[in-house]
């Protein structure tokens, strides 16, 4: 029996009532046949008017059980239920809609199981999954998390699965349901990535690195009434992120009748906004330098190498051996490896007598959603502070201002209490008790600064006494292992200008937001000019490249924007100008006559390969500094190689020449908090990984020119700006019409790719007008 026979006869049994059975043979079809009414309708698709007058008053309140998806022009999902696990349901369903498989793959990373899809090279991931145990914790663990947060977890895991179960047939044969704890298991798997990261310089001294190679990082700053020029508060933030899972992230607005309002971002897989906006306050994160990751030496047994030495005594490690399937060309293979922990941790490596254990303060943890979830449903500033209590979430400088004015900062880490004697920044002695720590400090006991008298916060990654004018904090008060931090450039700038202004507006935030200055070119850049100016008249440059350079320099403003045409000169010529002044012995790095040779010898190399590479000097930047998306590249400004810009910019040399950004700033926002509350927003390339969506590229077009899109808050704003609408769960008539719809076009797809002259024909389908 023929395919098409296998379709009439579902459209049959069905109830379509057609009149007639026929059978059509799928390699002669007449090209004249017209389609049968009922089938027309159940292929044409329902006009947006008629998917709106059906909803009717309901558009922003759907029954019980059911959640509206409504999205906006840049395909921001609204989504709308009668409670959080209806929301959480209809969020599930929308992150299922746009990033699907990637989400899925999350999922797998976070089990450990990513080499059964992507085979050898996710083969690294899995293990060290395994030997953190980030799934099993969670799934041993998973009934300690508060009913209410599993509820959501639950509703939220059961979208995701009611969209796989609907369009199962187009999947990949690898796709599975999704459980509450996969999606436990992802927050943790981000959680002790982040953790683990804090501990690069002790891994270093062992010759070992974090699993995530590239920091995060982040920039937020709040402005208070008195400096606003609108009177209403101000909040920006700007998350820092490799542009990659785990780490990628979605944009999203939820609103229930039971009073969860919220808009910004979320990480994929997860249920939960983790920075943004309510209709009262706005909050943000950003990475912290806080210690909260010990490597532990371990003595190994001489006559036993799987034992080893604590406190006079010989303790026997534990070993647990895992296989893990990795796909190949041909079926799979079963890798197996052997995981061995100490009373510490996970051991890292074993090599002449020594083991080196892994402790961290989040390998237990399993509630981060829990606390994410209770900070964007407080309703006061109080309130959220209570939800940073937890301390489920591992290392952050957290940040918060509300329409009334309060503005709020922690330095919250889930942060070990620990001996003050040991340099915890180094690897430390397994084998005594005192390095033992088995308390977290308590929040009460971590920085905090609350209404700063300068009416105005900011951090960007840098230390806690550091972001206000006169905030408070005295460093020595402080635990000496805490983690502190520094300055660094982006501080720098945002710093000197919320000082020096009292009338700050959104276009001012907006501006600053993504600004490109370099500090850097501020303070290198008269070097060179020096060096040149103190010898040009003994500078053989008889092409006149050397002083078309230092020119290109002269007249630069600093910024690196995309039209720029001396940034890239500068970041070439400091990326060697750096080196040759490393090479110095130490007492001449502060030689100023030195260092001008330097400058001048690296303009000559930077001149040099820019006339190999370019052809020209006179390069702009967007022309070499690109975002790429599905084929097409994106013209940047941004902070290159070796700089810091509050725009920030993570990108790597092609060997065209070409710098592909493939992280830092992956969502900028900007909040006016005024009633209503306002914001505008921008994503690292737009909101869907469907590569034949519009929604795949259409904000990376927005980078050039370092705008922002107006974001839709308010019902009215929503109702202005829908482009589709959705309810969820599907009725079982509607996904048995997705179900047919998927068969007919793939049969159709199947037709139409044969030859049409005369050996085969195709059904025309009438289209919706």
């Amino acid at each position: 029996m023929t395919r098409w026979v296998l379709i009439w006869i579902w459209v049959l049994s069905a109830g379509m009532g057609f009149a007639q059975e026929a059978e059509v043979d799928s390699a002669r079809v007449d090209t004249a046949y017209v389609l049968p009414d009922s089938l027309a309708v159940l292929l044409v698709e329902i006009p947006l008017d008629s998917t709106l007058a059906h909803m009717g008053d309901s558009l922003f309140v759907p029954g019980p059980g059911r959640a509206h998806i409504l999205r906006d022009e840049y395909g921001v999902p609204h989504i709308y239920g009668e409670t959080d696990a209806d929301v959480a349901f209809g969020f599930g369903y929308a992150q299922a809609q746009d990033h699907l498989l990637p989400m899925l793959l999350a999922y797998r990373g976070a089990a450990g199981r990513l080499s059964e899809v992507l085979g050898e090279q996710a083969l690294e991931s899995d293990t060290w999954v395994m030997l953190w145990r980030v799934h099993s914790v969670a799934g041993e663990r998973y009934a300690a998390i508060p009913q209410n947060t599993r509820n959501l977890i639950g509703a939220f895991a059961s979208g995701v699965n009611h969209y796989i179960d609907t369009y199962r047939s187009t999947l990949p044969d690898w796709v599975e349901p999704v459980s509450g704890t996969d999606v436990v298991a992802l927050s943790r798997w981000i959680a002790l990535l982040l953790a683990e990261r804090t501990g690069v310089q002790e891994l270093a001294q062992k010759g070992l690195e974090p699993f995530l190679k590239v920091s995060a990082g982040s920039n937020q700053w709040a402005v208070g009434r008195s400096r606003a020029a609108s009177g209403n508060p101000l909040f920006v933030l700007d998350l820092h992120l490799p542009w990659k899972l785990p780490t990628e992230v979605y944009e999203a607005h939820l609103t229930s009748l039971e009073g969860w309002k919220v808009a910004g971002v979320a990480f994929f897989g997860l249920p939960v906004i983790v920075a943004g906006h309510t209709d009262q306050f706005a909050w943000s994160l950003a990475v912290s330098d806080a210690d909260i990751f010990d490597l532990y030496e371990e003595k190994l047994d001489p006559a036993n190498p799987r034992r080893y030495v604590y406190e006079q005594e010989k303790e026997r490690m534990t070993s647990q051996r895992v296989k893990i399937r990795v796909r190949q060309e041909t079926g799979f293979r079963e890798v197996e490896r052997e995981l061995l922990y100490t009373h510490h941790g996970p051991v890292y490596r074993t090599v002449e007598g020594w083991a080196y254990a892994g402790r961290t303060t989040v390998q237990d943890v399993v509630n981060p959603i829990g606390q994410l979830y209770g900070m964007s449903r407080a309703e006061n500033m109080e309130a959220f502070q209570r939800q940073l209590g937890q301390l489920q979430l591992p290392a952050f400088h957290v940040m918060y201002a509300d329409t009334t004015g309060r503005l709020y900062y922690a330095f919250s880490a889930r942060s070990p209490s620990r001996a003050a004697k040991f340099d915890w920044r180094s690897p430390v002695p397994g084998w005594v008790g005192d390095t033992e720590w088995s308390r977290v400090l308590a929040f009460d006991r971590l920085p905090q600064v609350l209404d700063p008298p300068a009416d105005f916060l900011v951090n960007c990654n840098t230390a806690p006494h550091l972001v206000t004018v006169d905030s408070g904090l005295d460093p020595t008060a402080f635990p000496a292992g805490l983690g502190w931090g520094t300055f660094n450039d982006r501080g720098r700038r945002i710093m000197a200008h919320l000082v020096s202004h009292s009338d700050l507006t959104v276009e001012k935030m907006k501006a600053l937001a993504r600004d490109e200055y370099l500090i850097a070119a501020e303070e290198l850049k008269g070097t060179v000019l020096r060096a040149y100016n103190r010898a040009w008249q003994n500078i053989y440059d008889p092409e006149g490249r050397l002083a078309l350079a230092v020119d290109l320099l002269r007249e630069w403003d600093n910024r690196a924007t995309a039209d720029s045409r001396a940034t890239l000169l500068f970041s070439v010529w400091k990326m060697r100008y750096d080196p040759l002044v490393k090479r110095l012995p130490e007492q001449q790095q502060l030689d100023v006559v030195v260092r001008e040779k330097l400058a001048l010898e690296a303009l000559r190399m930077a001149v040099e390969y820019m006339m190999a590479m370019y052809g020209r000097l006179d390069v702009a930047w967007g022309e070499v500094h690109v975002v790429e998306r599905g084929g097409q590249q994106f013209p940047t400004g941004g902070s290159p190689q070796g700089t810091d810009a509050l725009h920030t910019t993570w990108s790597e040399q092609g060997v065209d020449g070409l710098f592909r950004v493939h992280g830092g700033s992956a969502f900028t926002m900007v909040v006016e908090l005024a009633h209503p509350v306002r914001a505008w927003s921008v994503h690292a390339y737009g909101n869907s990984e469907d590569s034949t969506s519009v929604h795949y590229s259409d904000q990376a077009v927005l980078h050039k020119g370092a705008e922002l899109k107006r974001t839709r808050f308010a019902e009215e704003e929503v109702l202005f700006g829908i482009t589709s609408a959705l309810q969820v769960p599907l009725l079982p008539e509607e996904v048995e019409r997705e179900r047919f719809q998927i068969m007919w076009h793939a049969q159709q797809s199947e037709v139409d790719s044969t030859d049409v002259t005369g050996e085969a024909g195709v059904l025309p389908v009438e289209k919706s007008p």
